[in-house]
């Protein structure tokens, strides 16, 4: 048995992920049973989007390097509108209805086809796209109030509601929105790239609240495409 295949067979009685596996996959924290469902569900995730076209919302976590997913949002809108891409900003909406990867598998899986309905009555805005499946870090999304709020006693890493990225030239006022980073993997440290940010930062998201950025910050607060399990 050579040391690649003793490896895996270790991650296996262990139930991590294999180290030649993970040189060359996504970012994840999960043990083996729950990175493999993961895995499953990101497939069926692009498998129904090139069966039955553009999905109501785009699961965020699913991509491999969401920022390219964010570069293609703004390119679309600049070649619809006519204008420099250099001159786009992502600016964010969060809706009042939460989604599950997990929920709408199981109802395409059952239905054999994409079932709009698993979408909550959620559609399309008229510019950018709606995402979901991040989840908040020390902290949780008031839906009554649309605002970010404190997680309850024992909460841990709430799902943050639908959420529109709308290309705009100029972002509304930063006043009332906390610019909460948006990690890969609940480590939040990664490599350094080129572009002088963690491997494992996605991008800020500004999210409503009621409390200046210090609160948050002193927190910790943060999103993530996935938590460990």
């Amino acid at each position: 048995m050579s040391d690649a295949l003793e490896g895996v067979y270790n991650a296996f009685l262990t139930n991590t992920i294999p180290k030649i596996w993970a040189k060359v996959c996504y970012p994840s924290l999960k043990s083996l049973g729950s990175w493999t469902r993961d895995l499953e569900l990101r497939i069926d995730f692009i498998d129904t989007w090139l069966k039955y076209g553009l999905p109501q919302s785009f699961w965020l976590s699913g991509f491999f390097f969401p920022q390219g997913f964010m570069t293609g949002v703004l390119q679309t809108h600049a070649r619809k509108y006519d204008l420099p891409i250099d001159q786009l900003k992502v600016d964010f909406e969060v809706r009042p209805t939460t989604l599950a990867q997990e929920e709408i598998y199981t109802q395409h899986k059952e239905a054999g086809k994409e079932v709009l309905e698993c979408y909550k009555g959620l559609r399309q805005p008229e510019d950018g796209v709606l995402v979901h499946g991040l989840f908040l870090d020390a902290a949780k999304f008031d839906t009554s109030k649309m605002v970010l709020s404190d997680p309850n006693p024992g909460e841990v890493n709430p799902p943050l509601p639908a959420m529109a990225l709308v290309p705009v030239t100029d972002r509304p006022s930063m006043e009332g929105r906390y610019e909460c980073p948006l990690y890969k993997t609940s480590v939040r440290a990664g490599v350094l790239s080129t572009t002088g940010h963690s491997t494992n930062f996605v991008i800020t998201v500004l999210l409503p609240s009621d409390h200046p950025q210090s609160y948050w910050i002193l927190k910790g607060t943060a999103l993530l495409t996935q938590v460990t399990d």
